[in-house]
């Protein structure tokens, strides 16, 4: 049993851990931001000054980027003893999948894009919290996070690997299907599944006019946009009623000020015979603590992000992001769909569920 001083001790410990950790994330924000992993990835080696040149940045930060970086062991120099505008440094390749490759399942920079984002609403939380007010997901740095977190999966994996394991879904969309993506985000769900399935067409639905348009150029460069539109509108449009073979609702449910409702709209949406697929965070059943690393994750996600998301409208649900299995089959129960089940899915941070009608 430790002592008081030795739990204090420990606990100082581990806050100080955690301020080197996200001096970490802060910085590795900015060589994401900056393109560096990028022009780094390209190059063996590169001193401060070629790597101003090249990423068009100021030297002397170049310098003191490049030095915080190796003396944290992200990335290699050649010879610290020499001068300090004429040592050589690397990014080594298992750390550039990590951060220049947006695909890679391994990938982790759009994490650190979203703690900094957080970083700088956190006046606005203390704000919300006194008042109860809710406090926007929203900028460029959230919109392209939050679409980067699920990209590897949802291009890697959703459509090739996890669709097909659903043999009634699958052969539907093989055969030609009509496909909502609710809260489609910047698109990569529509865009795999418009990839994998060449006979289906899919409409994705978001009211976030910058992720719409974000949305719409990746389609482009993906090659789908024939088949895949975007729409910064609600879902709930009475005209798209009966319209859809399968929706989809990827990570967003808990973000909803009135799931219920959005949950009731998407069922309207189905034609008979149609099915929903929600992808949400995969937590326990019920509350414990300690918690594990990735519930304490996703709590530091809900207290930062997603409740205060979830409460900028009033009536609100205020889910959060730890949307237990008991909640959400609630949460379905109450929207009119007749059965729920999880799907037989194997993915570290995410727990697939079927909403039947």
């Amino acid at each position: 049993m430790a002592t008081t001083d030795q739990a204090r001790d420990a606990f100082v410990d581990r806050l100080f851990d955690a301020a080197v950790d996200a001096m970490d994330v802060f910085c590795v924000y900015l060589g994401d931001r900056l393109g560096l992993y990028s022009v780094l990835a390209r190059s063996d080696s590169m001193t401060p000054g070629e790597l101003a040149s090249a990423a068009s940045i100021d030297a002397r930060y170049a310098r003191e980027w490049l030095e915080q970086q190796a003396a944290t062991g992200i990335l290699a120099v050649d010879d610290p003893s020499k001068s300090e505008n004429e040592r050589r440094f690397s990014l080594p390749p298992a750390h550039g999948e990590v951060l220049a490759d947006p695909e890679s399942m391994y990938a982790m920079a759009a994490t650190c894009r979203s703690l900094a984002a957080i970083g700088g609403i956190l006046p606005d939380l203390v704000r919300a919290f006194q008042t109860g007010d809710g406090v926007p997901f929203e900028g460029e740095d959230t919109i392209e996070a939050q679409g980067d977190f699920n990209r590897p999966w949802l291009v890697g994996s959703f459509a090739t690997e996890y669709l097909p394991s659903i043999p009634d879904l699958h052969r539907r969309l093989d055969d030609g299907a009509r496909v909502a993506d609710v809260a489609c985000g910047v698109g990569w769900a529509a865009i795999s599944i418009a990839r994998a399935y060449p006979n289906t067409v899919v409409d994705g639905f978001d009211l976030d006019a910058p992720s719409i348009e974000l949305a719409r150029r990746n389609a482009v460069e993906a090659g789908v946009s024939d088949r895949v539109t975007f729409e910064a509108r609600d879902a709930s449009d009475p005209s798209h009623s009966g319209r859809y073979h399968l929706a989809v609702i990827v990570e967003a449910l808990h973000d909803m000020s009135r799931p219920v409702e959005v949950l009731r709209a998407v069922r309207n949406l189905l034609a008979p015979g149609g099915a929903l697929i929600v992808a949400d965070e995969r937590v326990a059943d019920q509350f414990h603590a300690p918690a594990d690393m990735r519930e304490r994750l996703f709590y530091g996600y809900s207290v930062t992000a997603c409740l205060p998301a979830g409460m900028m409208e009033k009536p609100s649900a205020g889910t959060g992001t730890v949307l237990r299995r008991p909640k959400l089959e609630g949460y379905a129960t109450e929207a009119g769909f007749g059965a729920t089940s999880v799907l037989s899915i194997e993915h570290d941070f995410l727990r697939f569920y079927r909403l039947d009608p």
